[in-house]
């Protein structure tokens, strides 16, 4: 059965709403290889938290729009990846829009911390290969102060254990919060990049207290390797924390 577009839309929402992210695509057949696809770039992504999970997605290039074949697998360091999106043309609540097709794997305890990661993506008509270093790497903040206090209108520097990362003051936010719910920052604390540091300043009239300070990161890892593709990039989302004690401020 085939359906008028304005109709299309509101019957495979409800199909969506009643199975799997996967399966909706899975409704399409599609005979795009992956070198009829031709990518211009390949994209990884590495989200950290409780449920750690790597995802890879084959941007191609402007003007097109296609759902790829079964054929197409993709691996990270020899483990297979899921596919999550098909791509091609999807519904959204605004209409139709173009998905990159896109694999993804949950990251187990052991694949955390390698120093390497190589990922494959192919089938019979064309093969994209990428590594990366240090990208499922810890990443840690460190204090420049050896007690880990901080001064109300004062730089703290805080090191970023990964040397290999791209920092952007613009992909960084900073949340702090104090050990006693009852007290509170006077304003936001400012954040700034220098010298591939973390630079935070909480304003003066900060209470003094003990405190966590959680930086929200998204960084940018470049490719060692790339090859069947112009461009590959990754960029990891990661909120490392510290504990603090602020001093010299206001007694509460």
């Amino acid at each position: 059965m085939i359906l008028p577009r304005f109709l299309a839309l509101p019957f495979l929402a409800t199909l969506a709403l009643g199975s799997s992210g996967c399966a909706l695509f899975d409704l399409f057949e599609s005979e795009t290889t992956l070198a009829d696809l031709d990518p211009t770039r390949a994209r990884v992504e590495v989200e950290f938290g409780e449920s750690p999970r790597v995802s890879l997605a084959l941007v191609a290039k402007e003007g097109t729009c296609e759902a790829i074949t079964d054929s197409i697998e993709a691996k990270v360091d020899e483990r297979p990846m899921d596919l999550f999106i098909r791509g091609g043309e999807t519904p959204s609540k605004d209409g139709w829009v173009c998905g990159a097709p896109t694999f993804r794997k949950a990251l187990a305890e052991e694949n955390l911390g390698k120093d390497k990661t190589h990922f494959v993506v192919s089938d019979d008509t064309a093969r994209i290969a990428l590594d990366f270093e240090d990208l499922l790497a810890e990443r840690t903040i460190t204090p420049s102060h050896p007690q880990n206090k901080i001064d109300p209108g004062i730089d703290l520097a805080l090191a970023w254990s990964a040397p290999g990362d791209e920092l952007a003051e613009e992909d960084i936010d900073v949340v702090f919060t104090y050990d006693d719910e009852t007290l509170e920052l006077p304003a936001p604390p400012q954040v700034s990049v220098v010298d591939r540091e973390i630079v935070v300043r909480i304003p003066e009239g900060s209470p003094a207290g003990h405190a966590t300070l959680r930086v929200d990161a998204k960084v940018q890892v470049a490719a060692t390797s790339c090859e069947g593709t112009e461009s590959c990039e990754a960029t990891v989302k990661v909120s490392p924390e510290v504990a603090l004690e602020v001093t010299s401020g206001i007694v509460p």
